[in-house]
């Protein structure tokens, strides 16, 4: 069925951005509040180093990831004064996460005053940006953030909080602690092979960090030029002229959809299973600190239950993007549609739904999401054996699809599937599987121990602080004896002179009373 969505012409794409200040005006204004950003971070930090340093040539935490997840978790360690990070990323350093490459929205889906990668200092949060970039006024008028400008803030951000970031990195495998307790992390920096050495790793890789992209079966029998996932490096320009068929009606579908039509498509055709595109958005009602931070206190059950009906939801699209989509003329969309059938006829691809009737397009772009399965994962290949499922702790999991979900920690860590170190902290030697509380997965497979990813904008400040006091947490039980060992040969000597003295009389006479 065919269903018409009013458009509403006033909402234009190129509306989505404000008019910013003068360039040297907004400049002075970013260097100002980078310079604020830092006395903040130094007044409300604390004072000394006091994470032993690892072994030689080694990190203490490794991100693999240098998003706003990645980055994030390395100023989340760092208000926690754990020195010794390195962010890995795979793109190139004008990247920052998806926000060039496979995010083709406009705006953020994300209300723009929540708490985020920010934390404690204020003076990061992206308002603050937004507002010495383009006004105090543009601020208050903006509902959603602009996706270039979220990036921007991004690379801001990430040169005030000083990340120590390797960029152009890909890994190549992970393997077990060695006998200083150092996982080994091996990986290519354009086209050099490297190796890391860290104590402790955080797996920050965005939606695919979880397992990846899912094809339907249908869709992935296509031949590859003729159909891509959304999260794929769609070339749109070489869809000029071309019928776009897209599959589902979520969030980045009609963001994909939009991109092709803006790129002079021929025809977009939208295919959407339910009877009608979905409207609510589970994600504003979770936007609360019972829910983002305190999740995991739940029992199993609770979670499980929460879990099951949530994961049932899809996620909508904006009404900007809606209305995006629907300012082009040549856009339909057909809900209460299945495909029963996909092929090539002639070059062209032809679907068959499930009432019969076929659709014929030059490409299909597949707006079907992303599964979770750790196997899928290769950096995780040598961990598999060890890592709890939550189908290997909870009886209704066994055979469930959400059942391969990790059965996390408080702090979105790993944990051994025999039980070992069930506290998260970790064996310093990598004996038996306890070794696995010391890997950290803030991605898409967090949701059934934690309600939200950690890596999403919605639960991202909870995901940081947690995960950043679990290490904290962990460092100081593994190194206790040793801080125990330095406090009782400590010596600070607060009081020196003991009676009267002239020098003391002299101070108390012009001490301020209260």
């Amino acid at each position: 069925m065919t269903r018409v969505i009013p458009r509403n012409e006033t909402t234009l794409p190129e509306r989505h951005r404000p008019e910013p200040l003068p360039a040297d005006v907004a400049q002075a204004n970013l260097d100002a509040l980078a310079a604020q950003a830092r006395a903040d971070m130094a007044l409300i930090g604390h004072n000394h180093d006091w994470v032993p340093a690892p072994a030689e040539d080694a990190y203490n935490v490794v991100v693999i990831g240098g998003g706003q997840a990645g980055l994030g978790a390395a100023f989340a360690l760092s208000r926690h004064r754990i020195g010794g990070v390195k962010v890995i990323e795979a793109g190139p350093e004008q990247e920052v996460g998806c926000w060039t490459r496979y995010a083709r929205m406009h705006t953020l889906r994300s209300p723009k005053n929540m708490k985020g990668i920010e934390l404690d200092i204020p003076s990061l949060h992206t308002g603050r940006w937004f507002e010495a970039k383009y006004g105090v006024d543009a601020w208050a008028a903006t509902d959603l953030t602009p996706r270039e400008d979220w990036n921007e803030y991004l690379t801001w951000y990430r040169g005030v909080t000083g990340a120590d970031v390797d960029f152009g990195t890909r890994i190549t495998g992970v393997t077990r602690p060695d006998a200083d307790g150092c996982f080994h992390v091996t990986a290519t920096q354009d086209g050099t092979p490297v190796e890391y050495r860290t104590r402790r790793i955080v797996f920050a890789m965005g939606l695919v960090g979880g397992g990846g992209t899912f094809l339907p079966p249908l869709v992935d029998a296509l031949p590859e030029n003729l159909r891509a996932h959304t999260e794929d490096d769609i070339d749109f320009t070489a869809l000029r002229g071309k019928r776009v068929i897209v599959l589902g009606g979520g969030a980045s579908g009609f963001d994909n959809a939009s991109a092709a039509l803006e790129a002079g498509a021929a025809s977009v055709e939208m295919h959407v299973r339910r009877a009608d595109i979905p409207r609510q958005n589970s994600l504003r009602w979770m936007e609360f600190p019972g829910m983002q931070e305190h999740f995991y206190d739940l029992t199993d059950e609770q979670k499980w239950e929460f879990s099951l009906f949530n994961g049932g939801l899809p996620q909508p699209p904006t009404q900007p993007s809606v209305w995006r989509a629907f300012s082009h003329d040549n856009f339909h969309l057909s809900t209460d549609t299945r495909w029963a059938d996909a092929g090539v006829r002639d070059g062209e691809v032809v679907v068959t739904d499930d009432k019969g009737a076929e659709h014929v397009g030059d490409y299909v772009i597949s707006a079907t999401g992303y599964t979770v399965d750790l196997g899928l994962r290769p950096e995780l290949g040598e961990f598999l054996p060890d890592i709890a499922l939550w189908s290997d702790r909870f009886g209704p999991a066994e055979n469930h699809p959400l059942g391969q979900c990790p059965y996390l920690g408080d702090g979105f860590q790993f944990q051994a599937k025999d039980g070992a170190a069930a506290d998260g902290a970790g064996d310093g030697t990598g004996a038996g599987a306890s070794y696995v509380s010391r890997l950290f997965h803030l991605s898409t497979g967090a949701r059934a121990s934690h309600g939200v990813a950690g890596n999403q904008l919605s639960g991202i400040y909870a995901g940081l602080t947690r995960m950043s006091s679990r290490i904290a947490t962990d460092i100081t039980r593994e190194n206790w004896s040793d801080f125990f060992a330095d406090f009782t040969s400590f010596e600070h000597q607060e009081v020196g002179n003991v009676g009267r003295h002239r020098e003391g009389e002299a101070w108390f006479a012009q001490a301020p009373r209260y």
